[in-house]
């Protein structure tokens, strides 16, 4: 099992989402071996990926 990166500068987030989502994210969570938060990361930095033409200022991601 992979270990987590180490986060330089985390800030918790808390988000209500749907029961589906939940469900498919820690599905996927599972099936992968890695945590739920790892999924959410990934998805966000996926998100951001798509929308940096949309802003003035660079986004920066995760894996950036």
């Amino acid at each position: 099992m992979a270990r987590e990166r180490k986060l330089e500068a985390p800030v918790t987030l808390f988000a209500a989402i749907e029961v589906q989502q939940h469900e498919a994210l820690r599905t996927i969570a599972f099936e992968e071996r890695r945590s739920l938060a790892d999924v959410v990361r990934e998805a966000i930095d996926e998100f951001l990926k798509g929308r940096r033409r949309h802003f003035k200022t660079n986004i920066a991601t995760a894996k950036s």
